[in-house]
């Protein structure tokens, strides 16, 4: 049986004097006429999940299953689209929700009523939310961060979400950011970097992972283009 992972929506990790745009990565993995969808993005890019679920001849109405990597803003914000499909979280990201920490600016306290009326279950460690694919526990960047590994016929795809959002957290084998549990964040970051074959990252374009343990780009990066009238420039960082 074939599984197929599609990267759907380039991640960035990019920020601004005015805030960060957090464009998240979005992926698809199709098994057995199954449609899974590894986070969602935010409402700026809504516009542009459609086009490319659209491009594969889907709809929203196609997709089976979400899988939530965690309930950070710019990861959850368009589940509402997926009306038909079962929402798939961790439990200890469903508690975190009831009253997220002041510390915590991803999770805005209104995040629990973008779930409501959708069918929200929980997943753990080991779980199969379709053939060739398997839920990993990534804590630390949250309390109940998870990723997937996904059997490729070709080696082990982690879709690590925020766990590993840059090949510059796995170069450097430390969390980046602000976690919850930096301890087990580092954690995490090991995990993945033993684990995988191939990253596809939060924040970041896939990579694969030399002998020497150096990430190496699967292809040519693709620029991110920015329209506007305001003075903009640009720093670039390594």
């Amino acid at each position: 049986m074939i599984t197929t992972l599609i990267p759907l929506l380039n991640g960035y990790s990019l920020s601004t004097a005015q805030g960060n745009p957090a464009f998240c990565s979005v992926h698809l993995v199709e098994s057995d006429g199954h449609c899974l969808l590894f986070d969602c993005g935010h409402v700026g890019r809504r516009r542009q999940l459609l086009e490319a679920l659209a491009a594969h001849g889907l709809q929203p109405g196609d997709i089976c299953t979400v899988v939530l990597s965690h309930v950070h803003w710019d990861h959850v914000q368009n589940v509402d689209l997926f009306r038909n499909a079962r929402v798939l979280l961790h439990p200890d990201e469903l508690d975190n929700l009831v009253s997220p920490p002041a510390h915590d600016l991803g999770t805005p306290r209104w995040t629990r009523r973008l779930l409501e009326n959708l069918d929200v279950r929980i997943t753990k460690e080991g779980d199969q939310p379709m053939s060739g694919v398997e839920v990993l526990e990534l804590p630390g960047h949250t309390p109940g961060s998870i990723g997937l590994a996904v059997d490729t016929g070709f080696g082990t795809a982690v879709l690590s979400a925020d766990a590993v959002p840059t090949a510059a957290v796995l170069r450097a084998g430390a969390a980046s950011g602000h976690p919850y549990d930096r301890r087990r964040a580092n954690a995490s970051v090991e995990r993945v970097t033993k684990l995988a074959d191939v990253v596809h990252p939060g924040h970041d374009a896939p990579f694969r992972i030399g002998s020497d343990g150096v990430p190496e780009y699967l292809e040519p990066l693709v620029p991110l283009g920015i329209r506007g009238q305001s003075p903009v420039f640009s720093e670039a960082v390594l």
